[in-house]
């Protein structure tokens, strides 16, 4: 039996806001990006997305996270992964998933985000 290797995806990004503008961003923006909220955790910075089944998927969810970084920028976490994890074209779409509510976050947080620094942690 073969092992099947994750398929989910990830972006890491650093945002020159304070941790509740990035936290209502999302929020706000994750209908725009074809995103619904499953529910958040305001006292950790957590927000869980879904997006629902299509032609070649079963559906997808995201997991949001969130925190101070040591420089005082707010570090961001995306991670989106397929509902049953099977699917052929799974992992092209975590990472269309995760870039579609990047650019929304890029497009409602001016200013340029970045690669927060190795080994940085905000959990």
């Amino acid at each position: 039996m073969a092992l099947i290797k994750d398929k989910s995806y990830r972006i890491d990004l650093a945002f020159g806001y304070d941790v509740n503008t990035v936290f209502n961003a999302v929020l706000q923006g994750a209908p725009t990006a074809g995103f619904s909220v499953v529910n958040y955790d305001t006292a950790n910075c957590i927000i869980n997305l879904s997006k629902g089944m299509s032609l070649f998927t079963w559906g997808e969810s995201l997991t949001v996270m969130m925190g101070v970084i040591p420089d005082g920028r707010t570090g961001l976490t995306i991670i989106s992964s397929s509902n049953l994890g099977t699917e052929f074209a799974a992992r092209r779409q975590n990472q269309k998933n995760a870039e579609a509510l990047a650019n929304q976050l890029c497009m409602m947080l001016p200013g340029q985000p970045q690669v927060p620094p190795a080994g940085s942690s905000y959990r």
